[in-house]
């Protein structure tokens, strides 16, 4: 185990009081502001953090508070924007984290940072609205050409995409694997969408109680390597009635994510004093839950640290599945799923795609994480 990040401590107290509304109640110690900014960054929590923390403190922070609030801003007025280009396309999506989490889990909606936008559409919208964001004057960073882009949807691979001049990143998902871990939940987070109002535009966006199993989800595929996420959590669980909560719960199950739940539920219990009870409390007390908590140490997480290596978070996130057949079929995923890397370096045309289950084990067997991952444990 390694030694608690300085300052952790008081940033996880001034989060807290943010999260239970009790804005201004953190003093920490006079240190804290040599060092506190850039752990709050590198968490993703400055304008929470700040919220938390009293006044004199505060003060120290605004700069900032204000300059991410004019991103923020900025970033919701393209998602407007986008909106109605998407709209005018015949195309729906929903959004995904960011701005939609900012209103659902936090009182202040400016409390949650945000530096891009996770946009979602069914499979067969996403080349419609690839092109409607090209035609509003967004690009990819690495053109593609018709035969990488063919391979790519088929693989789920995302677009990324951003504004030459106003630097926006857009990220467009499509597939029931990029939304929810079952096509059933897939459907119902779909069904169950919610309108917001951003800038403008009424907004679909998952409503909180799915947005919360898929926060936790979410946090289990970074290995929870940022405090916001937890925030997160706990601030969509609080916004929740008694009734929703055992509900959520229930719907974990038959969405398989029970772990991903529970693991999420007890960071915020440990770090954000959230208070858990019933099913809720059960979940948090697994043991598999408890193995994975462990392994997450958030307090050593610093503000120059750097986000976690990729196999290590790979592992997790198969550790975090909740039976073995679906670890089984997680790493099979990995396995014989290909990446863009892979479809650039293999050009096989769109109609051998099936190909590519052969070759990218293949690949894989020569790759660097392969060789380090072997020399971990011993192995030549």
């Amino acid at each position: 185990m390694g030694e608690p990040a300085p300052g952790f401590e008081a940033l996880r107290k001034g989060c807290a009081a943010a999260v239970r509304g009790e804005a201004g109640s953190v003093s920490p110690a006079a240190g804290f502001a040599a060092h506190g900014l850039a752990l709050a960054e590198r968490h993703r929590v400055v304008p929470l953090l700040a919220a938390g923390l009293s006044a004199a403190f505060r003060e120290r922070f605004r700069r900032r508070v204000l300059a991410l609030a004019q991103q923020t801003a900025r970033l919701e007025q393209e998602l407007g924007f986008l909106s109605r280009q998407l709209a005018a396309a015949g195309v729906e999506f929903l959004l995904c984290k960011g701005p939609a989490l900012a209103r659902q889990a936090y009182p202040v909606p400016e409390w949650r940072t945000c530096d891009d936008l996770d946009l979602w559409v069914a499979s067969r919208d996403f080349d419609a609205a690839v092109r409607a964001l090209e035609q509003a004057g967004y690009r990819r960073p690495q053109a593609l050409g018709a035969r990488a882009a063919a391979c790519a949807r088929r693989a789920g691979i995302e677009a990324a995409l951003v504004h030459p001049d106003r630097g926006r990143l857009i990220e467009v998902a499509h597939g029931w694997r990029a939304l929810a871990p079952t096509p059933r939940a897939a459907r119902e987070v779909c069904a169950g969408a919610v309108a917001l109002d951003i800038a403008g535009a009424k907004i679909r966006a998952p409503a909180p109680a799915h947005a919360l199993i898929l926060a936790c989800l979410h946090g289990a595929h970074h290995r929870w390597d940022r405090f916001s996420w937890v925030a997160d959590v706990a601030g969509l669980w609080l916004r929740l009635s008694p009734g929703e909560r055992e509900e959520v719960c229930a719907r974990a199950r038959r969405w398989r994510a029970e772990t991903a739940l529970g693991l999420g539920l007890r960071l915020a219990a440990e770090h954000l004093g959230l208070a858990l009870g019933g099913r809720a409390a059960a979940l948090a007390a697994a043991r598999r839950v408890a193995a994975l908590f462990r392994r997450v140490r958030l307090e050593e997480i610093g503000g120059a640290a750097l986000r976690v290596p990729m196999m290590e978070r790979l592992r997790f996130e198969k550790d975090a599945q909740d039976s073995a057949l679906r670890r089984l079929r997680r790493m099979a995923g990995w396995v014989f799923t290909p990446t863009l890397g892979d479809i650039e370096a293999c050009a096989l045309p769109a109609a051998l795609y099936p190909l590519y289950a052969v070759l990218r084990p293949l690949r894989l067997l020569r790759h660097p994480w392969w060789r380090a991952g072997r020399a971990r444990t011993g192995r030549t």
